[in-house]
């Protein structure tokens, strides 16, 4: 989730937030009339107390909505215990997106700590907060676990309490001054160390990124799967014995002239005026678009690999013969002006409505030293023949260097330690055939096309397909 989207995310759920928040409180003062009324109660509360009441009632409902209304009950009511496993998540894709999420989650309980000690007094103690904090943090884990709209994560009670301390010594920073009447460090010191730590780890995680000569994995997890559930069964003869292979890196990858390039070719061809990024979804850029004719297009770039879509949202509809002929002589050419038309691209038309090139697949990719293509151009239309889509899958990849890798049988050991990304996680008495394995290529995160081992078989029967990744590269 990127800033974008948690803006989107914000904007769509404050009004919710403002007027249940309005509603609540209303609830509330109603309750405290009857307090003061009926019960004779003693606690009186001032306008600026009702304010920060208010306020507090909009957080929590946005909290909650952020959290459970906002998602669907994908989840399956599971725990995640591993503690900085969103750090490693992070690192392991090298996801701007999976950072901003972390701060994010963070600064969402910043309101906490910093309203609720000028709400009741006994919070100005760092203890009253801190627990206050935590308290309902679990509580709003345990509603996504039971609402089945996220798990129980240690790293959400770690990134919310940090949050509210953040707040807490802001604004206990802000009391101190004004009942002081002067400025004095230590309390400005508490609210600084936070941004300052958290800036410095991210400079030196970037620093030691910086000075790998390749990527992180994306593939690695951000925990281990647990094994000892499961019994693996495996007639595979694996050798122990290292070897070598090729590595290669898309010529596009982080490209932004080549972004440009093709949102100029577009925009020239298509009548199109592209805004800026509007979101990021991963590590991926996404473009939207207007021209005259048309409504709202998009353009999808995937930084990683160079490959790109484009669409108008329209139906694509059958194209005749001729008219297949001529779109695909146009485009063909125009492609071929940028330099993005692979020569050993083959042409075929799929389902009567769909222009596609193919490059024919690379079967010695592990010894080969020479630059190579590979993907798939698919172009279609609409009912007035014009433009409905494009996607362009052609990877460009250049040699780099032969690199020793790990044996097969090293490979198969990572599965029985569980060290590999699986969705659904495994159940007690689960049986895990493993009945074949070669070695592919992956992406990583700064656009290296490494060796992987790919394992694949079955859970328990032959219709409960199962595969895994497992990083060839010896580090």
């Amino acid at each position: 989730m990127d800033f974008i989207t948690i803006s989107q995310a914000l904007l769509r759920w404050g009004v919710f937030a403002l007027i249940g928040g309005l509603v609540l409180a209303l609830t509330l003062s109603l309750g405290y009339m009857v307090y003061k009324k009926v019960f004779h109660g003693q606690r009186s509360m001032s306008k600026t107390e009702w304010i920060v009441l208010f306020l507090l009632c909009c957080w929590l409902l946005l909290v909650l909505a952020l959290t459970t209304l906002s998602r669907g009950a994908n989840f399956t009511g599971s725990f995640n215990i591993d503690f900085f496993s969103a750090y490693l998540n992070a690192w392991n894709k090298w996801s701007i997106s999976e950072l901003q999420l972390i701060i994010f989650n963070m600064l969402m309980f910043t309101p906490l700590g910093f309203l609720l000690p000028l709400l009741w007094k006994k919070a100005e103690k760092f203890k009253v907060t801190f627990f206050t904090s935590i308290g309902l943090t679990i509580c709003i884990e345990i509603v996504q676990l039971l609402t089945g709209t996220g798990i129980f994560e240690l790293d959400d009670l770690f990134h919310n309490c940090i949050g509210s301390l953040f707040g807490y010594f802001c604004i206990m920073a802000i009391i101190s001054t004004v009942r002081e009447k002067r400025i004095r460090f230590a309390p400005i010191g508490k609210v600084l160390i936070f941004p300052c730590l958290i800036g410095m780890i991210i400079g030196a995680v970037s620093f030691v990124y910086e000075q790998q000569p390749y990527g992180n994995m994306p593939i690695l997890p951000a925990s281990k799967q647990d094994m000892s559930k499961v019994h693996i069964n495996t007639d595979l003869s694996l050798s122990d014995q290292p070897a070598t292979a090729s590595m290669y890196k898309n010529k596009y990858t982080e490209d932004h002239n080549y972004i440009e390039q093709i949102i100029a070719k577009l925009s020239e061809s298509e009548d199109v005026t592209f805004s800026g990024v509007q979101r990021r979804e991963g590590e991926n850029r996404v473009y939207i678009g207007k021209s005259p004719n048309r409504e709202n297009v998009q353009l999808n770039f995937f930084f990683r690999t160079g490959q790109w879509s484009y669409t108008t949202w329209r139906d694509p509809a059958a194209l005749k013969e001729k008219a297949a002929k001529n779109y695909a002589d146009f485009y063909k050419n125009w492609l071929k002006e940028s330099g993005l038309f692979p020569n050993s691209a083959v042409f075929s038309i799929q389902n009567n409505d769909t222009l596609r090139w193919e490059i024919p697949e690379e079967n010695n990719l592990s010894t080969s030293k020479t630059a190579f293509t590979s993907g798939a151009i698919l172009i279609q239309f609409d009912s007035d023949l014009e433009l409905s889509s494009i996607y362009y899958g052609i990877s460009w990849n250049e040699f780099v260097a032969a690199e020793e890798i790990i044996s097969p049988k090293a490979a198969f050991k990572e599965i029985e330690e569980g060290n590999f990304e699986q969705y659904v996680p495994f159940q007690q008495g689960d049986t895990l055939w493993i009945k074949e394995y070669k070695l592919a290529y992956v992406y990583d995160t700064k656009g290296f096309y490494q060796p992987v081992y790919q394992f694949t078989g079955y859970i328990n029967n032959e219709d409960n397909l199962w595969d895994c990744q497992i990083p060839a590269l010896i580090k």
